[in-house]
């Protein structure tokens, strides 16, 4: 009976023991899983941040204007920009030393020079197969190496060649107006002149430069106003034919002076939906323009038409035309290429960039066609919205 007892006895413990071994193994595995669980979502979790991480650098990428190269301590390529691969071309690898990459030793001696710990790591040179300008900075990323930022200066350096020119150009604009009505003033003041007729004429030629003083000056406040957005864009029914007979009626007597003949095409019918006065000043500028660079006894055509659902507009001359290399700038502000030379004509060169502002805030587009022959001038197109087509919408 003892014996039986005892049996028993160790049985109950051996089960007691077997009980808290399976509990614990339960509790271990339980915390197994749940450790799993928590470790596959952290890394799920550490995944999309990643991908986020990765889409964020992408989106920045995409959008950043400037070159960027990082590179090893060695000087091998390590990543890059699209900006850069445009620049040195789709041959750059990772893995390449930089000067492989580049063909640029200035570049490669200005990533030494901030591996090896110097600070001031600024340089300007030329880049690329045309030696663009650029400003390189290289900046040292501790041991892991360094990351070379390379900013275009072509656009600025053209900038400031544009407001050199403006400055010349307004200078000698200014002085010429000035000068001869200092010198018409002294004459009248000096009773050179005496007979009435003659200080008619006088008095004329003080009016017309005052007018060219006046232009100047209404030029550089549209242009700053158009810029600057203080000039509100009201888009309201206009008809046509009234508009441009208005506008070409006012440059007449320009017209006349030289001989010139002015002719207008409009369809009776042609609505247009604009700001009436704003339209009218590109108009003008354009037409002005026209007169200017057209030899005496030239013509002038204002046409307009329909193309899809917009309104074409052209303003064509057979004045010298423009040279093909200066088409892609004559919308730029204070821009004066060989066919303003070749005219000897003045002005600010301000005219054709406030018409461009002016079409493209109407939600048009304007361009420049020409062959760059003399007595095959120019055509100035640009499009508007159709009124009908507004009120379909």
């Amino acid at each position: 009976m003892d014996g039986w007892l005892v049996l028993a006895l160790v049985s109950l413990a051996v089960a007691a023991v077997f009980f808290v071994v399976w509990r614990r193994a339960l509790s271990a595995q339980a915390e197994a899983e749940g450790q799993a669980n928590r470790a596959q979502r952290a890394a799920e979790g550490a995944a999309n941040e990643a991908r986020q991480t990765a889409a964020f650098l992408a989106a920045l990428q995409a959008v950043q204007t400037e070159a960027a190269i990082v590179i090893s301590p060695k000087r091998q390529v390590l990543a890059w920009n699209s900006v850069a691969e445009a620049l040195f071309g789709p041959h750059v690898a990772v893995g390449q030393t930089l000067i492989l990459a580049t063909r640029s030793t200035d570049l490669d001696q200005l990533a030494a020079r901030a591996l090896a710990g110097e600070t001031d790591c600024d340089q300007q040179m030329g880049l690329g197969l045309e030696s663009t300008p650029y400003r390189a900075r290289a900046i040292r990323a501790g041991e892991y190496g360094a990351v070379l930022v390379l900013q275009d200066l072509s656009v600025l350096q053209r900038l400031g060649r544009a407001r050199r020119d403006f400055v010349a150009n307004i200078s000698h604009e200014l002085r010429t107006p000035l000068t001869s009505i200092r010198l018409l003033v002294e004459s009248l003041q000096a009773g050179v002149v005496e007979s009435p007729d003659e200080i008619d004429a006088v008095l004329q030629k003080i009016e017309t430069e005052v007018q060219a003083l006046e232009q100047m000056a209404q030029e550089l406040l549209d242009l700053a106003q158009i810029e600057s957005g203080k000039a509100i864009v009201k888009l309201v029914p206009i008809r046509l034919p009234q508009l441009v007979a208005e506008t070409v009626e006012r440059f007449e007597p320009q017209a006349m002076a030289k001989q010139q003949t002015l002719s207008t095409d409009i369809p009776s019918h042609m609505e247009v939906l604009a700001d009436g006065d704003l339209l009218s000043r590109a108009l003008g500028n354009l037409v002005h323009n026209a007169i200017k660079f057209t030899p005496a006894q030239g013509h002038i055509w204002v046409r307009a038409s329909q193309q899809d659902a917009d309104v074409l507009m052209e303003v064509a001359d057979t004045g010298p035309g423009i040279p093909p290399e200066d088409l892609p700038r004559v919308f730029e502000r204070f821009f004066r290429g060989d066919r303003s030379r070749a005219s000897r004509a003045g002005g600010t060169g301000l005219g054709l960039a406030i018409a461009k502002h002016v079409i493209e805030a109407h939600g048009g587009r304007i361009w420049v066609e020409s062959e760059g022959r003399p007595g095959q001038g120019a055509i100035f197109r640009f499009t508007l919205l159709r009124n009908d087509r507004q009120l379909a919408a």
